[in-house]
């Protein structure tokens, strides 16, 4: 009989234990995502603070544009805990968005001549990065992101996962966490 509490009191510990990781990383994920999306917003601030008249406007914005590059990088590569696992991927889409758009970016300003094709695309990957960085946000908060061309279909509502569509070309994955 002994032996039986033993067994179930080292089980319960290594639950309880368990549990407290658990709260711990995904503690330490929010944190995380407080901190990159407190950048995100300094970014947008000094991207839209740059002197248009200046001479070194062009230089601002790539360096800006570098840097938030580097964020969303930090942040893909950030361990998703489970109750967030359909950031993950999205995580993952904007930040090769955002390396699209930076590359353009450079493209359309760093050569001789201004490439305006190159700017417009880049415009381009950039709101496509937004718009995931948007429904990350949305997911955090607990809510199915919404909007012009999104929806969410359910695949199987007793277990649990869908997608959210946004437009025909842009689909992306969405999974509902799953209690365990």
């Amino acid at each position: 009989m002994t032996k039986c509490k033993i067994l179930g009191f080292s089980l319960l510990l290594t639950f309880l234990l368990t549990a407290c990781g658990q709260d711990e990383a995904l503690d330490a994920y929010q944190e995380d995502m407080n901190t990159f999306f407190e950048r995100a917003a300094e970014y947008n601030d000094k991207m839209n603070a740059i002197d248009q008249n200046s001479d070194t406007k062009t230089i601002e914005l790539l360096g800006y544009l570098d840097a938030f590059a580097e964020d969303i990088e930090w942040m893909a590569g950030l361990e998703v805990p489970s109750q967030f696992s359909v950031v993950e991927s999205l995580a993952d889409e904007a930040d090769e968005n955002m390396k699209e758009a930076v590359a353009l970016f450079h493209a359309a300003y760093d050569g001789e001549v201004f490439d305006e094709a190159s700017e417009q695309a880049a415009r381009e990957y950039y709101d496509r990065t937004n718009v995931r960085l948007q429904y990350i946000i949305t997911i955090l908060h607990g809510e199915i992101p919404e909007g012009e061309g999104v929806t969410y279909t359910e695949e199987n509502a007793l277990l649990g996962g869908g997608y959210l569509n946004k437009d025909e070309d842009d689909t992306v994955f969405y999974e509902e966490p799953q209690d365990e």
